[in-house]
């Protein structure tokens, strides 16, 4: 299962943070482009990924992730989440690990560049349950 990452930030703020975050995330490495509604942060080399799954190098291998701004009353809420990017590029259990290994990363990154900004309220970390069916027997 995915996770998903809110981080509340204070309303003024809410640019602030989309730029800390941006900043952050393109000294890390990651390719970073702006949307109407936040950020698309992509890294590694996707067809290497695909091709080649485990055995490339975890600094190669393909990521890409969400950063959505939403506001809510007296708030703004960033949202992190993985982008969908096909199985082709999960590169089978080693290559998973690697994934949530950088999430686990990135995740702590934009949480610093926000803290160490003066701009984050909170975090709160969800599991996505968007792909599991329910069913009443």
């Amino acid at each position: 299962m995915e996770t998903t990452t809110e981080y509340a930030v204070r309303e003024d703020d809410r640019c602030t943070a989309v730029e800390l975050v941006g900043s952050a995330l393109r000294a890390d490495g990651h390719r970073v482009a702006h949307r109407h509604d936040g950020l698309l942060v992509s890294g590694g080399d996707r067809v290497l990924t695909a091709l080649l799954g485990a055995l490339v190098h975890p600094a190669r291998q393909y990521r890409r992730y969400e950063v959505a701004l939403s506001s809510v009353p007296g708030h703004a809420v960033l949202t992190l989440r993985h982008a969908d990017h096909g199985a082709a590029v999960a590169g089978g259990p080693i290559g998973a690990r690697r994934r949530r290994a950088a999430w686990h990363r990135t995740a702590a990154l934009v949480e610093a560049s926000l803290h160490e900004g003066g701009v984050l309220l909170h975090r709160t970390d969800r599991l996505d349950t968007s792909g599991i069916a329910i069913r009443d027997r």
